[in-house]
């Protein structure tokens, strides 16, 4: 499925099971502002006419590696 332009309500609900499963793989919890912060750069990559969910989730790695788990920073 090709996404583009203004999410439509299939575009929309695939969009956000590319973010709810992107967040459970990389041990993301549903709270965490990572969360938001990946949310916001799928949107991004959306509006900018990225081609499938998988250029997508690619695009995801990119970002995320500063959010996981094993990298995030310690409190304390």
């Amino acid at each position: 499925m090709t996404l583009r332009g203004t999410a439509d309500e299939i575009q929309l609900a695939t969009l956000t099971r590319i973010l709810d499963d992107y967040c459970e793989q990389a041990g993301i919890e549903g709270t965490h502002p990572a969360r938001e912060h990946l949310a916001r750069r799928l949107i991004a990559l959306f509006s900018g006419n990225i081609d499938s969910p998988d250029h997508i989730k690619m695009a995801l790695d990119s970002v995320a590696k500063d959010w996981k788990p094993d990298h995030m920073p310690r409190n304390g």
